[in-house]
């Protein structure tokens, strides 16, 4: 069945999916692949829908495809005409089109979707609409106007740099990045079996212990231990990567992006 017959008009990715300007950007995006090995093989929409999730929803590549294979609302923004239970790409695709893409691209897309969300939410305002949620936890994921002026973004809308952090959160975010690193070097170094990480488990203790609104002292150390022995094993994997790397000669692995989380 079209998606048009069951989704709610104004959800959140329904209305930003009409006014993302795709075409744009997905030709920019395929000016990246004139000069290597040709056209991609997914759709442009497609791989820019889930970046766009991955980078407003702060999840890791295999989050992000399993949240999208979950949720209809997200399916209709990448360009889907129905729903499907399979996933729209392999993780592990994402490291590889994170190499190819030019990141202007999305800091452009990143000023674009500022403008294009305080547009929507003011849209909203003005029509009286209360958004409805989708099967996600959006219970912050709106801009707030008052009559003085006052205006409250949330990083659904734009990605910020700073936030408030508790142990548990930055070390939640070193897991997903050494994670990030992890799949890079693996696909670099050709490895075709991936170090066992247990990043789904790493990831369901994390949001177990994030969403309760009480936590206990003994409950918040259990968590931090948790995922500390997480990071650990993620650090060992890394370093064995990159032994492996020096060993077949691989050097000049990392761009500037990446060498900033060995400082």
């Amino acid at each position: 069945m079209p998606f048009e017959a069951e989704l709610n008009p104004t959800n959140r990715w329904v209305v930003m999916s009409q006014t993302i300007p795709w075409d744009e950007f997905a030709r920019a995006y395929q000016k990246n692949f004139k000069s290597r090995r040709g056209a991609p093989t997914i759709d442009a929409r497609i791989v820019l829908g889930v970046v766009i999730i991955k980078h407003l929803l702060k999840l890791d590549d295999e989050g992000v495809i399993e949240m999208i294979q979950e949720n209809p609302y997200m399916q209709y923004f990448l360009g889907l005409k129905s729903f499907t239970s399979k996933p729209v790409m392999d993780p592990s695709l994402l490291v590889h089109i994170r190499k190819r893409i030019d990141l202007s691209v999305f800091e452009k897309l990143t000023d674009e979707l500022i403008r294009e969300g305080l547009k929507i939410n003011r849209q909203t305002q003005d029509d009286g609409d209360d958004e409805q949620g989708d099967d996600v936890d959006n219970t912050n994921d709106e801009v707030q106007m008052s009559n003085k002026g006052k205006l409250q973004i949330d990083a659904t809308v734009a990605d910020a740099d700073i936030k408030f952090p508790t142990d548990l959160d930055l070390l939640n975010d070193s897991r997903e990045k050494a994670e990030e690193l992890i799949d890079y070097l693996c696909g670099e170094l050709g490895v075709k079996q991936k170090p066992r990480t247990y990043r789904r488990n790493a990831r369901k203790a994390y949001l177990n212990l994030s969403k309760k609104k009480r936590k206990t002292e003994k409950e918040l150390r259990k968590g931090i231990r948790q995922q500390l022995g997480f990071v650990r094993r993620d650090i060992k994997i890394i370093n064995q990567l990159l032994d492996k790397s020096q060993q077949i000669g691989v050097g000049g692995l990392f761009d500037k992006h990446q060498q900033k989380y060995f400082l």
